[in-house]
Formats: structure tokens, sequence, C-alpha cells
């Protein structure tokens, strides 16, 4: 029914072009983010800069392997999340800001990001094939923290695409390119993934919808 009603006709008078859609001012927009009050701003200043030159941490397969060995998943969690938390507090500083001196740390950070077997974590991979254990990745899944984090670098992109362009036009090329390998090629290609409430799939532990 929906897909009858909403037609790809439809779709094009309703939504908005993609140069169209400006939900929030990108940091090249400097009246815009002048008007955040300054505790504000100085505060996500100060985060941001304590992380200057960061050193992005690894994440060997070892590490991933904790949760299949042993149960645990903070070890790496606490890793993977700290990449993207580092990520988060530059890219604002950066709009706040805009004096270009987060944007290297910003590049490595994206460039880590890519370079990661997995976007997700440890605990999801019983949404594969070969179950807990180190990601396959010619078999890519969309749980949570895949789809979170393409949701932050796509956000890197619409804030700071001039900024990034300004280092080099193939790191939103590589953003693009990863996106659709892990995200957006499997969510056309697939309807199996439980959280989607079609058909009979289920979650694979609790085997609840």
């Amino acid at each position: 029914m929906l897909s009858s009603t909403w037609n790809s006709k439809t779709l094009v008078g309703t939504l908005l072009p993609r140069e169209s859609w400006t939900p929030f001012p990108t940091a090249s927009d400097r009246e815009a983010w002048s008007v955040v009050p300054e505790q504000i701003r100085q505060g996500f200043i100060d985060r941001a800069a304590s992380t200057l030159d960061h050193e992005w941490p690894a994440l060997p397969a070892t590490l991933f392997l904790d949760f299949a060995r042993t149960g645990n998943r903070r070890n790496y969690e606490d890793v993977s999340f700290g990449r993207r938390y580092a990520l988060a507090d530059m890219v604002i500083a950066e709009c706040l800001e805009g004096k270009g001196r987060f944007v290297d740390d910003i590049v490595n950070g994206i460039w880590a990001i890519c370079e990661e077997s997995f976007w997700g974590i440890p605990a999801c991979m019983s949404m594969q094939k070969p179950g807990p254990g180190l990601p396959d990745i010619e078999e890519p899944v969309v749980p949570l923290f895949v789809a979170e984090t393409v949701a932050l670098l796509s956000w890197s992109v619409y804030l700071l695409e001039t900024q990034l362009n300004s280092v080099s036009p193939l790191i939103i090329d590589r953003i693009k390119a990863e996106s659709a390998r892990r995200v957006l090629d499997p969510l056309m290609e697939r309807d199996d993934f439980w959280w989607m409430g079609l058909g009979d799939n289920v979650h694979p532990i609790t085997g609840k919808r």
C-alpha cells in the first residue's frame, strides 16, 4: 500500500532536492555559528582541543575477539566508541571555531574509521552467518552501531564538505564508497535484517521480533 501511494513520481514532487536540503548551517556559514552562546562554544572547543594531534587507537583482531572468547564487550566498545566521540567533538569544534585547526585530525579520524573492518561491535556478529568471532567483510550487515557510524560520517561531510575537499576530494569519495558498500547496498539488496520487522525475521539471539 505504501509503495503504491508513494511511487517515484510522487516522491520526486515531494522531497526537497539535495542541494536545497539545509537542516543546519554548514561550518562555512560563520554568521550562523557565531550565535552559539560563548559558554557552550568554548566548552566544545576546549574538549576538542584536548585531543589535538590525536593518536587514533588501534582496533586489533584480538580485541574484537574478546567478546567471543570471554563475553567482554566493553574492551572493544570503549576504543571504538572513543574514536567516534573524538571525531564528533572535533567536527562540532571546527564548526564553532572555523579556523581549520581541527581539520587534519578530523581527516585522520575519518580515514581511520573508513579503514575499520567492521563499523559495528563484536556483540552484533550473530547477524552474520559465521556467528560470533571476527567479522566477515564479505557479508556486510547493518546493526545499530553501523548505522550510527554512517550517520556520523554523513554529518561530517554535510557540515565540513568544503574543508574536507580542501585537504583532498578523495576523503569524501572514500566515505561515499564505504557507506555504499557497508550500509546502502545491503539495505537495498536485503530485507531479512531482524529489526526491519518483515516476514518471519526474528532477533538472532532472543528469537523475538
